[in-house]
């Protein structure tokens, strides 16, 4: 990394990243919890989605490590 604010402005973008991964996985979970939810096939598959956005966020915070660890 070039500069100390180029690697600062990456670990933000990231950062964003990472929790807009974990809003999506909250919507997505309300969604699935939603009373209006009335086929349980459904509501599974909403929760499988909710899983994956925090499974991203996860892989996102790896990414920000390596950034500021390594960069």
């Amino acid at each position: 990394m070039k500069t100390k604010s180029a690697k600062e402005k990456l670990t933000r973008e990231f950062e964003f990243m990472r929790d807009f991964e974990k809003w999506a996985g909250d919507f997505y979970r309300q969604i699935s919890a939603s009373p209006k939810i009335t086929e349980k096939r459904i509501g599974a598959i909403f929760d499988d989605i909710a899983i994956d956005e925090y499974h991203h966020s996860e892989i996102i915070q790896k990414i920000i490590n390596i950034v500021k660890n390594n960069l």
